[in-house]
């Protein structure tokens, strides 16, 4: 507390100091006003008594400009009639009085631009750009500054252009557009150099934005480069906030190592200034960090700290924070009732800011309601004399303004007010819908459960009917019949392992699921469960790998039979993905508190907006195919069981495969000489469903194409992957088609190049290539898209059939489908003549090819027309086109290989190229704005990498 005490006592003296020493010069000033005879110098003393007062009392300062005013007009001096102007719009703008001086500053503009003044213009225009960004015109703060940065290039005010370009980027990066922030900071550091004192702001500028970009490394230079302008001893708190920014760089990249090491480096510089608000800033990223890395008693820790501090403050938004961040480390914690008070606590805290911006809006509109007053009064004392008679209409008036002021501020109020009461009423809404929500989930959890419990007992009942069939007589079937036996015993058992999976999971939810814990040497018991895999992995000519640089006494206390679930849904799932001639790799290895077990495939990856949801239950990745997807059950199992024991499991994916990774708490005191390698459970293995879907895969891969009834029938080829879904198919059309069979899109079109087909039946979900893929590659070639298809699948929702349509299928059929209807619809098709390009002709009295064409024509005059216009988008083509920006999108790439933007540029390109080769061009700045660019120096590099040259050598400069 006294060193509080004593900083404030400096403070105080050094403002004590300064005004001391301003007060003699002012003091001069004033006595040479009253001494001064001739108006030109009376000017001059008037301009420095407003410049000096700027900052120090706002009224007098306008006062003084005032009064320069009028000695301007007295001289009848535009120029300093400028001036006054300008300077009162400055001095509004730098407290924030009025219109922040805009019409002022625009009076001084007119005037500058009436004489011709550049110098002049190019200040006006740079002060009202940052008198729009303080009120939140950004358009208008843009139009300014960029005028002011092109004039003062024009006249070698190259600095000051520098420092305007920065003003533009902060207005570009508050409009949430980064990129072209960057590309003025770019610019400006292009001018003043990175060794400069201007560059320091500059690079801390570069780095916030490239945080918001996401480009963490870029944001880390630019922010280490601040640092190393900063002076230690004098910049300590600029260090601590840098170091902040670093440390959410890391954080952001889920790097929470290197995050904490830069937040603690924060959080100790702010220690040294006390335990003030601007610590509760480290604080809570200190908390975020630990709440990452599970170590949540640090991370309350730092959390009650920040709330302590933050509580003891005035400052709301810390309190809300604070608040919130403590709430989510006690529900990381399970402390679920004090976490709920806290939430609680935090929506109050946020009504009271609510309520505190209404008031502080009621009384920003009352103060300026008596500054106007105000000037009212002085108005009136000055003209007194000569608006006597009109003193009482004036004052009524007045009277009547305060009225209509007042009753806007009482509308405006209850209005708020209103807003805030159907805040609480949303907030409450919320509440209850969330409870409803977790109401349902426990019923959803519950209808599985009953359901898989439910199904056990038929199933196992009509099972056991199968087999006694298979046992007695099997032998006197004929051929279909023992296939179909055999179809209904496998898809029975595996939706008895469905089932079963379905209770362990719902089980385990409920806390149902107690471990039977052993001591297991895991290298032999890990390595054995590998090997269980071996046969599964020939199949498809998999190298299966096992490694280790733990010790084979290595223990763990884990339960054997909970244990090998784990390891066999991932290890299934990862054959199961793995292309043949693959690789699945299982490693395990130990560090000092775990250990790590990793199992790595070669496949094709898991796209990264399913990376985070895959453990959840019944979730499937929408690239998920027919041929692979569950039923989102196995993965949400595992990760439950490997918490049951203490544990975490975690995925990672790219181009080149997945490996999930589980950690294990591990003391190296538990090896014992009694630890036990189990046998392989034997309830697992009776239910392993591997092995027969790979074989049915090897099946599904190896289908010929098989021709039946008679030769003169017509042809119809089935593509389907599933193969008893494609041998129903093929039973009920072979009497009235010769029907050929194909497994997926690539095997089709290979049986098109050898047969004469008359019509398609296919699925879409399909592995290698699917129905979407099958259908544009028809449509690419001008023989096959005259074949009709006939699109049959389970997942066909009304905008897909719309797509499908439109890509040339006759018809789109969902899973399950009638039988006679299929057929009927098959003769229809058939019985009449089919040609894509005719069907296109008859509704639009053209063909495809040409359709396109004539829209390309569309787009490129309507690009032409507006060649000049920079703010051109895709949301432009789309009116024109009358269709939506999505649907727009998708054909200008489709047509032309390019997106709207590419193509806009490109027309814009071949049209500068048309005028410089008829010399209609002389230079870069005429040559950018033909084409709608008004940064001179973008336009030469982004020509200079069009066209492999400089702009300069095509105009000869």
């Amino acid at each position: 507390m006294p060193h509080k005490i004593i900083i404030f006592f400096i403070s105080t003296l050094i403002a004590i100091q300064g005004n001391a020493q301003l007060r003699p010069f002012l003091d001069s000033l004033k006595n040479d006003l009253n001494t001064v005879t001739d108006d030109s110098l009376r000017f001059r003393v008037l301009d420095e008594l407003a410049w000096t007062y700027k900052r120090v009392d706002a009224d007098s300062a306008l006062m003084y400009a005032a009064m320069e005013i009028e000695v301007a007009k007295k001289l009848a001096n535009e120029q300093f009639m400028a001036f006054g102007y300008s300077n009162i719009g400055v001095i509004k703008k730098e407290n924030e009085l009025d219109d922040y001086g805009i019409k002022d500053l625009h009076k001084s503009l007119a005037i500058n631009k009436r004489l011709g003044n550049q110098r002049g213009i190019a200040s006006n225009s740079n002060n009202i750009g940052n008198s729009y960004e303080l009120i939140g015109k950004y358009d208008s703060a843009i139009k300014y500054f960029t005028r002011s940065i092109q004039i003062k290039l024009e006249i070698g005010q190259e600095a000051s252009a520098a420092s305007t370009m920065s003003n533009l980027g902060l207005v570009y990066h508050q409009m949430n557009n980064p990129e072209k922030a960057i590309e003025y900071y770019d610019e400006a550091l292009s001018i003043v150099g990175e060794e400069s004192r201007r560059a320091r702001g500059i690079f801390n500028n570069l780095g916030i934005s490239y945080m918001k970009l996401e480009e963490y490394e870029k944001a880390r230079k630019y922010l280490r480069k601040a640092i190393s302008g900063m002076e230690i001893l004098s910049n300590k708190r600029n260090f601590a906030s840098t170091y902040g920014n670093i440390g959410e760089t890391f954080y952001n990249e889920g790097n929470y190592d290197s995050a904490l090491f830069y937040a603690e480096k924060a959080f100790t510089i702010k220690k040294e200034f006390g335990e003030n608000l601007s610590l509760t800033y480290p604080a809570i990223s200190l908390a975020k960090i630990y709440i990452k890395l599970s170590q949540f008693d640090k991370a309350k820790e730092n959390a009650e700290l920040a709330f302590r501090i933050a509580s003891n403050s005035s400052s709301m938004e810390r309190k809300a924070e604070s608040t919130f961040r403590l709430g989510v480390v006690e529900a990381n914690m399970k402390n679920f009732e004090r976490a709920a008070t806290l939430f609680y606590d935090y929506s109050l805290i946020q009504d009271s800011i609510n309520n505190e911006n209404v008031i502080r809006l009621a009384e920003e509109t009352e103060a300026k309601f008596q500054n106007e007053l105000k000037e009212k009064e002085n108005q009136i004392l000055k003209e007194e004399a000569i608006i006597r008679e009109q003193k009482i209409q004036t004052q009524n008036l007045l009277i009547i303004g305060a009225i209509i002021i007042v009753l806007l501020l009482v509308i405006i109020a209850l209005l708020l007010r209103e807003q805030l009461t159907e805040r609480k009423n949303l907030l409450t809404k919320i509440k209850s819908q969330s409870e409803k929500l977790k109401e349902l989930d426990q019923a959803k959890t519950r209808f599985f459960a009953n359901i898989s419990h439910d199904l056990r007992s038929p199933l196992t009942l009509i099972l056991g009917s199968l087999d006694k069939i298979t046992e007695r007589d099997y032998e006197i079937l004929d051929q279909e019949s023992k296939e179909l036996l055999d179809m209904g015993i496998k898809n029975g058992k595996r939706l008895l392992y469905l089932a079963d999976e379905i209770m362990d999971l719902t089980r385990l939810e409920e806390g149902k699921v107690s471990l039977e814990l052993q001591y297991v040497k895991i290298v032999p018991y890990l390595r054995l469960l590998t090997k269980m895999f071996s046969s599964a992995a020939d199949i498809k000519s998999i190298e299966l790998k096992f490694s280790t640089h733990a010790e084979d006494e290595t223990t763990l206390k884990i339960d054997p039979h909970q244990f090998e679930k784990i390891i066999y849904n991932l290890l299934s799932n990862a054959i199961k993905f793995t292309p043949d001639n693959g690789v699945v790799d299982v490693q395990l290895n130990t560090d000092q508190d775990h250990l790590n077990i990793s199992i790595s495939d070669s496949g094709p990856g898991i796209p990264p907006e399913s990376l985070e949801l895959i453990f959840d239950r019944y979730y499937q990745s929408s690239d998920a195919n027919t041929s692979q997807a569950g039923v989102g059950i196995g993965l949400a199992l595992v990760k439950e069981l490997v918490e049951l024991h203490g544990g975490s499991i975690k995925a990672s994916s790219g181009p080149n495969g997945s490996v999930f990774t589980i950690r294990f708490p591990f003391k190296k005191s538990d090896w014992i000489s009694k630890a036990i390698v189990p046998e392989r459970s034997l309830d697992v293995v009776t239910r392993n469903s591997l092995w027969m879907d790979l074989q049915d895969e090897k099946q599904r891969l190896q289908v010929p194409g098989i021709k039946t009834a008679k030769e003169n029938a017509k042809t119809v080829l089935i593509v389907e992957d599933h193969r008893e879904l494609r041998s129903y198919l093929q039973s009920i059309l072979s009497a009235d088609f010769r029907v050929y069979l194909a497994v997926n899109g690539s095997s089709a079109l290979d049986m098109l190049q050898a047969e004469k087909i008359d019509l398609i039946i296919t699925d879409l979900m399909m592995p290698y290539m699917d129905g979407f893929e099958l259908v544009d590659h028809l449509k690419k070639d001008k023989e096959l898209k005259k074949i009709p298809v006939v699109v049959v699948s389970a997942r066909t929702d009304k905008k897909e059939k719309l797509d499908l349509i439109a890509k040339g299928a006759e018809d789109v059929i969902s899973k399950p489908f009638d039988k006679e209807e299929l057929t009927l619809k098959i003769q229809n098709i058939l019985s009449r003549d089919w040609d894509s390009n005719k069907v296109f002709s008859k509704l639009y009295g053209e063909t495809a090819e040409e359709f396109e064409k004539n829209i390309m024509q569309r787009l490129e005059k309507l690009i032409i027309k507006r060649i000049d216009d920079p703010h051109l988008s895709v949301l432009d083509l789309a009116d024109e086109m009358a269709a939506s920006e999505r649907k727009v999108y998708r054909l200008i790439k489709k047509i032309s290989g390019l997106t709207p933007y590419e193509l806009i540029k490109e027309v814009r390109w071949q049209y500068l190229e048309n005028y410089l080769s008829n010399n209609k061009v002389r230079t870069a700045t005429e040559a950018a704005q033909i084409i709608g660019m008004n940064n001179v120096s973008s336009f030469a590099s982004q020509y200079e990498k069009r066209f492999g040259h400089s702009f300069k050598e095509v105009i000869g400069e």
